[in-house]
């Protein structure tokens, strides 16, 4: 019985393979799928979905997965099988979803997208669209990225006041915290007041309030000579 292939889709891929397609084209379709929703690659099917067979480089399913694996960043585990007719085979490759970014060797990122006339096609994924994706994945945090203009005036005093309150409602939080000037709350994050600059001001006060309610923030002493600890860390107030 015939494979029945269907049309192309955002995660369907057909490639003919009369011509011998080079690895670099099938590599950028499976890039593609990978830094969409994955999906599959046919090789060995036209466009139209009709199957004209798969060049006898091609019909090696164990190397092309380990070529595909060893030519992605990072590699891309890709399942290849061969499908069709014994007179007509077709490569199926199907493609995970990756939890990253994923580039060919040669430094190629591309995506899957609909174009005007609703049909698929494989484009390249910019900067913008890099962080967007990663920040869909659950791997970048936006509120936690840099803002390199950003001063002490720009801290919401309401934080600071939220904070203040967590900290003498919480019965494991060390009272003494309480004596601190603002700025020596903004340095118990274990780091200086300009890395907290780096940060978004409301996810600085987020990061200290965890820290208090998890014990984990204390002070040791009073006036000048008091002491806060972060863990092992130890630093002055």
């Amino acid at each position: 019985m015939a494979h029945e292939y269907g049309k192309e889709t955002l995660s369907l891929e057909f490639k003919s393979d009369l011509k011998r397609l080079p690895d670099d084209d099938l590599l950028d379709a499976v890039v593609a799928l990978a830094n969409s929703d994955g999906g599959t690659v046919y090789l060995g099917v036209e466009d139209d979905g009709t199957p004209t067979g798969i060049d006898k480089v091609h019909q090696d399913a164990v190397g092309l997965s380990a070529m595909i694996a060893n030519r992605t960043v990072p590699p891309v585990s890709a399942r290849a099988q061969i499908v069709g007719t014994e007179k007509t085979p077709v490569m199926q490759i199907d493609v995970p979803k990756s939890r990253s970014v994923v580039s060919t060797k040669s430094g190629k990122v591309l995506r899957r997208r609909m174009k005007v006339d609703g049909t698929p096609e494989s484009v390249p994924m910019y900067p913008y669209e890099i962080a967007t994706r990663l920040s869909d994945l659950g791997r970048l945090d936006f509120s936690a990225q840099p803002v390199p203009d950003a001063t002490r005036d720009d801290f919401d005093p309401l934080e600071r006041d939220r904070l203040r309150r967590i900290i003498g409602t919480y019965q494991s939080s060390d009272r003494n915290l309480l004596e601190l000037t603002d700025e020596g709350l903004e340095k118990s994050l274990q780091a200086d007041v300009m890395e907290l600059l780096h940060v978004d001001a409301n996810q600085a006060y987020y990061q200290l309030s965890k820290l208090v309610k998890g014990g984990k923030l204390r002070v040791i002493g009073r006036g000048k000579g008091a002491r806060y600890t972060i863990g092992g860390f130890t630093g002055r107030k």
